[in-house]
């Protein structure tokens, strides 16, 4: 899931699809246990994260099994580490 603007734009397998939602809408939609919000403009599906890497000063990487690289901000870190036991 990433923020635009007034939309949500879901990432799938077999597309982008563009909702008229926001953020906060999927995330309490989605089960907790597999979607994270990680930063202000994503939410991610635990199970596709392959690891974290340290970015710039304090910052965080998640990155996906796909290749995909998101920025996790510092409270989404937090999230993370918890839902993945580290």
């Amino acid at each position: 899931f990433e923020a635009a603007d007034d939309y949500v734009k879901i990432h799938t397998a077999e597309g982008v699809f563009l909702k008229n939602k926001t953020m906060q809408f999927f995330e309490q939609k989605m089960d907790a246990a597999h979607f994270i919000r990680i930063h202000r403009s994503y939410m991610v599906n635990v199970h596709l994260i392959s690891r974290i890497d340290p970015y710039e000063k304090d910052g965080h990487l998640a990155i996906l099994s796909i290749g995909v690289r998101l920025p996790v901000s510092k409270s989404g870190y937090t999230r993370l580490k918890t839902a993945l036991g580290i």
